[in-house]
């Protein structure tokens, strides 16, 4: 498949572009995160359950954000990317602020639907602008500086959150504009919201990178065609995918049950384990992140394998840090374990990203990255927690530490299968790279 990429793209712009994609889904990440510190008030005020607390914080949003998933891809492969990202910031910072008129618990769950789903369409039209609108040599780069958003945003609703909520409750806000009377995390909520609908326009600052043009391709493909072109091209997409979603299963467990790991074994409180967490969340995880992304630009440029070989050494490291810090016995070793795991912890959807925009035209590039997110939302974030729980309950019931133990026997096994997946990556990119030369990355039509 041939292509013509627009030229005249400065370094500058290129930079841009990222830097505004990235503030939108830190923004997200912040919507996202801060309503678990609510918990407390929310359920004083509505008199709710913990299981009601947990569907709100939990299913509510994961549902929509999952079941918005593909539709999200097919939009970002088809219209305006930039119109289709502001539109969700303005709709689910709407909905955020709709929280300060809920009078019944109702509207919470619903506004946190609005949320989730809206949220969906962020990501798939992102990675699609920054394949486009990103030279291949720093796109590796571009790819791990947006990925950063996903640490940043929740570092800043952990370190920040609380002593804003705190902020303004020691105002005495007791009342916003066209609403009334508001408790003070409906206050904080209100803010927040109002701060997304300026942002859903800076979106529109940097110049729309257009798509390129290709030859033996429609550019409008369904999902059915997608996935045809997933199984044509199976050698390659299937290791890609078990990598994926394998690690995904390593972070998303350790999201998770992590806080809970914390208070049962060093018995800390959440507002000291949210200042820790956060911070290195905020410093840790970008520079991992940018270290991926230099390795990849540097030694990836032109060899996929290269590439795929820094999915290796993220394999193996995660798995190893990950169950070692189940297995720490002191507060100093914990700590700095997860500061070694958070360096390395999302790396692998860095990996992912830029080898999905260095083999799939643009055409198809929002559809897979949405499958790939949706495959990580069912398996890694809805599995990984309960298998943890299963094995804590059944493998380790007569142990003091079955939670640990529970944690790194997961870790373990999606561990050891992200490591074959990414070595049968890796092989197989150096098997297509010796038979067809050193050339540049191949983009994979639909045949097979």
């Amino acid at each position: 498949m041939m292509q013509t990429y627009r030229s005249g793209k400065s370094v500058l712009a290129q930079w841009g572009l990222v830097a505004c994609l990235t503030l939108i889904s830190m923004l997200a990440q912040i919507d996202k995160n801060i309503l678990v510190l609510m918990v407390g008030p929310i359920k004083h005020d509505f008199g709710v359950s913990d299981v009601q607390i947990s569907f709100l914080i939990g299913a509510a949003f994961a549902v929509a954000n999952i079941v918005m998933g593909l539709p999200a891809g097919w939009l970002a492969d088809r219209c305006n990317r930039r119109v289709v990202i502001s539109g969700a910031v303005l709709l689910w910072s709407l909905a955020v602020i709709s929280n300060a008129a809920a009078s019944i618990f109702l509207v919470l769950i619903i506004a946190r639907v609005v949320v989730g789903g809206a949220e969906a369409l962020i990501s798939p039209a992102s990675y699609s602008l920054i394949r486009d609108g990103v030279d291949e040599g720093r796109r590796a780069r571009a790819l791990s500086v947006y990925t950063m958003a996903l640490m940043l945003g929740t570092g800043l609703s952990l370190v920040l959150g609380g002593p804003l909520i705190g902020a303004i409750e020691a105002a005495g806000v007791h009342s916003v504009p066209l609403i009334g009377a508001v408790s003070p995390w409906q206050a904080t909520l209100f803010v927040i919201g109002l701060v997304g609908i300026p942002l859903a326009f800076i979106v529109f600052l940097p110049k729309d990178p257009g798509r390129p043009r290709e030859t033996g391709d429609d550019q409008k493909h369904s999902l059915t065609d997608i996935v045809r072109y997933l199984s044509n091209n199976r050698a390659i997409f299937l290791p890609l995918l078990v990598f994926t979603v394998a690690l995904s299963m390593v972070t998303s467990g350790l999201g998770s049950w992590m806080p809970a790991m914390a208070a049962r074994t060093f018995h800390m409180s959440m507002r000291e384990f949210g200042l820790i967490q956060g911070g290195l969340m905020l410093v840790m995880g970008p520079l991992g992140l940018w270290f991926a992304g230099q390795a990849m630009d540097k030694k990836g440029k032109s060899r996929l394998s290269d590439v795929a070989f820094v999915g290796v050494i993220v394999s193996v490291v995660v798995t190893v840090l990950t169950v070692s810090l189940c297995l720490a016995r002191t507060v100093t070793t914990f700590w700095v374990v997860d500061g070694m795991v958070v360096l390395f912890s999302w790396t692998f959807m860095a990996v992912t990203s830029t080898l999905v925009a260095r083999v799939v035209s643009s055409s198809r590039v929002g559809l897979i990255m949405a499958l790939i997110l949706v495959l990580n939302g069912l398996i890694g974030q809805g599995l990984s927690p309960t298998l943890i729980a299963l094995a804590g309950e059944y493998l380790y019931a007569d142990l003091a530490n079955a939670l640990p133990a529970g944690m790194a026997t997961v870790f373990a096994g999606s561990g050891i299968v992200a490591i074959v997946a990414a070595l049968t990556l890796h092989r197989r990119f150096l098997k297509r790279q010796t038979s067809e030369g050193n050339l540049p990355a191949p983009v994979f039509s639909g045949e097979h």
